[in-house]
């Protein structure tokens, strides 16, 4: 079963989505528990591992994630699957708050590949976490749990982390009509000063920037130039 959960996985697709979708949904609807415990378990971290490294689809995974959720919760079918979603995310999350430790022996076309990597992971990661909070699967909580945390580090890998995390979440909770949208106002603020700081890159200065912007157009995409 967990070997037909991966395949279903592989093949998923915008155009296929619903066909697949309702395959994998068959696989967790079993009667025993153990065995259910088990598939969800397998596409979570399935589901997780794709995210953190395939970030064009990241939204169609967090959208497999609240599809998953509500359909088992809504056929009384107990499952530990959004927990286990959340486990991942800040157990990866924690895992990379700190740069990597690179061995500085390393040539240099592998010393940046191993900075890639690390930075494919930690911004699939929380862009994952923006999706899932969009669809209401984690609580508010967890953005400014998040915010706060890349915030108090303050390296230019932490800022790149946050300025995608922002603009994954931006056009949805930064609505003057959010309960949270004061204190999400804090945080651009600790942003904008951030861009203004001299000991920042100027590319980390210039990423802030544009997010900035992007804030002051209402999250609107910036058309292409002619």
């Amino acid at each position: 079963m967990e070997r037909q959960v991966k395949v279903i996985l592989n093949k998923l697709t915008r155009e296929k989505f619903d066909t697949l979708y309702d395959q994998l949904l068959i696989h967790c609807k079993v009667e025993c528990k153990e065995t259910r415990s088990k598939v969800t378990q397998v596409i979570a971290r399935e589901l997780f591992k794709k995210a953190t490294t395939q970030h064009n689809f990241i939204e169609m995974y967090a959208e497999v994630c609240g599809k998953l959720d509500a359909d088992l919760q809504q056929g009384g079918f107990e499952s530990d699957f959004r927990r286990t979603i959340l486990e991942q995310c800040q157990d990866s999350f924690t895992a990379h708050l700190q740069p990597p430790n690179i061995d500085e022996g390393l040539e240099y076309e592998e010393h940046c590949e191993a900075l890639f990597k690390y930075k494919t992971k930690m911004i699939g990661n929380v862009k994952f976490v923006g999706h899932l909070l969009k669809l209401r699967m984690l609580a508010a909580k967890v953005l400014f749990l998040c915010a706060d945390e890349l915030i108090s580090i303050g390296s230019p890998e932490a800022m790149e982390t946050l300025c995608a995390f922002l603009d994954t979440v931006g056009d949805t909770f930064d609505q003057s009509d959010w309960a949270g949208h004061g204190r999400l106002q804090e945080v651009f603020r600790s942003l904008e000063l951030f861009s203004q700081d001299s000991q920042q890159t100027s590319r980390i200065r210039c990423l802030i920037k544009d997010l900035l912007e992007k804030k002051q157009m209402n999250w609107a995409k910036r058309s292409p130039k002619a």
